[in-house]
């Protein structure tokens, strides 16, 4: 079954807030996600933007320690360079590294030069981490082709990654195909239109959604999958 993520601010929470991960806690997404960063003063803490001095931006080690009571996963989106190891230790000390997923800003080299990362967390990367620009390319009018497509797969094979984290309006079935091919998994965000996040959840390739709405989406999810097992009979 395709898991299911909780994007930070679903439901109408505050985004990157406590308040978030004691919902989404509550809520039957297998994951939770969190925009993560370093304060000036070198403390990981959960914001989208930058840290600026006075902000109250909630402690990681607090997230962690709220994930810590249950079985779900943690996706940490890095939004700033060389976090990575930061972030393990800081998983390690509260028993999550099993249960650890790295997004964002991952780079593929640091991957390569140290291995263990793979086995630490498991990591959705970004296309834009193997194809950077692409997304401001597709904005000016480019095109999606099979060429990038592959290429994206190839990148993935050459870097050890499993699953490729995109925009859901690239899961498009020439590029699910291309991905299948390459046995690489696919994670899509986000996701908030029920009937879209079937049509991403049929694809036998597709790892993980990511949505605002885990519930409506779960639900749809699990409505599809025992539609098509219905059809298959």
């Amino acid at each position: 079954m395709v898991h299911i993520t909780a994007h930070s601010g679903c439901d109408d929470t505050p985004d990157n807030s406590l308040a978030f991960v004691r919902h989404a806690l509550q809520t039957s997404a297998d994951a939770l996600e969190v925009d993560v960063r370093k304060t000036e003063d070198g403390i990981l803490a959960i914001s989208h933007d930058a840290i600026v001095a006075g902000q109250d931006a909630p402690a990681l080690s607090d997230v962690f320690a709220l994930v810590a009571q249950s079985n779900r996963w943690v996706n940490c989106d890095l939004k700033e360079p060389d976090l990575e190891n930061a972030v393990i230790d800081l998983a390690r000390a509260h028993g999550l590294l099993q249960r650890l997923i790295f997004s964002g800003t991952v780079s593929p080299a640091r991957v390569q030069q140290q291995p263990s990362l793979r086995k630490d967390a498991r990591i959705y990367i970004n296309i834009e981490e193997l194809i950077p620009g692409l997304y401001q390319r597709l904005e000016h009018g480019d095109v999606l082709t099979t060429q990038v497509m592959e290429q994206a797969a190839a990148l993935c094979k050459q870097y050890g990654f499993e699953v490729i984290n995109v925009y859901e309006a690239l899961c498009v079935p020439a590029f699910m195909q291309v991905m299948d091919k390459a046995r690489i998994r696919v994670s899509a965000w986000t996701v908030n239109d029920p009937a879209r996040a079937a049509e991403i959840a049929a694809y036998s390739v597709t790892e993980n959604i990511t949505s605002r709405a885990p519930e409506r989406i779960r639900q749809a999810v699990e409505d599809a999958h025992k539609e098509s097992c219905c059809c298959e009979k």
